[in-house]
């Protein structure tokens, strides 16, 4: 039987990765599909006179000045400190947080925001990760998150242009439905054809569910 992942040096070593590549990501920005998405949250939210919003793993802040720019009250948290410091760059309330132990109080939040995040967490993570997420949302609360999905797969990224490396948890669609279903009501999943870099092994789920 193998050790379980060491979450720690695994979420160490994210940081340092993501922070290698802050600069260049920052001007990358993020790809065009999420638009469609991030105004639909936005619709939904004004509709239901929601206000709130946390972006858990914001990068370098595009979606949270976003949805800022949109009139909410935004949060973000990545475990990247230049990430972090690019999100406060752009105005935004900012800091380096850890997604299995959120800094806010209980039902802090109307909505989550969280793309290409949490696949990098290892399974006990992941069910903190989501504990959290359920603890910070209000009942009726929206998340939507994105994550690369596989074959049930985990491990380091071959030639990773990131370095150090980057931990990943390639989960089958079943067994994100499931892993989110322990704590929301899924209303959509989908899988996005436009995402970057998909392939026949590697593809982009996307999750919107509500807390019951």
């Amino acid at each position: 039987m193998s050790a379980a992942p060491d979450a720690r040096a695994i979420k160490a070593d994210l940081a340092r990765s993501y922070d290698s590549t802050a600069a260049r990501r920052d001007e990358r920005g993020e790809p065009q599909w999420r638009d469609e998405y991030r105004i639909g949250l936005a619709a939904t939210m004004r509709d239901e006179e929601k206000t709130r919003l946390l972006e858990i793993g914001a990068g370098s802040g595009h979606s949270a000045a976003f949805f800022a720019a949109e009139g909410f009250d935004v949060s973000a948290i990545d475990l990247s400190p230049l990430n972090i410091d690019r999100c406060v760059a752009k105005g935004l309330d900012a800091r380096v947080a850890d997604f299995a132990d959120l800094p806010f109080l209980d039902d802090s939040f109307d909505a989550v925001w969280s793309m290409s995040c949490l696949m990098h967490a290892p399974d006990a993570e992941l069910e903190k990760a989501i504990a959290e997420m359920d603890r910070v949302l209000i009942s009726g609360g929206i998340a939507v998150v994105g994550l690369w999905g596989g074959d049930g797969s985990t491990g380091m990224v071959e030639d990773d242009v990131h370095d150090p490396p980057r931990y990943f948890a390639w989960r089958t669609d079943d067994q994100v439905e499931t892993a989110f279903a322990e704590a929301f009501d899924i209303e959509r999943f989908e899988i996005i054809p436009e995402a970057e870099d998909s392939s026949v092994d590697e593809h982009y789920q996307l999750v919107t569910m509500r807390k019951p």
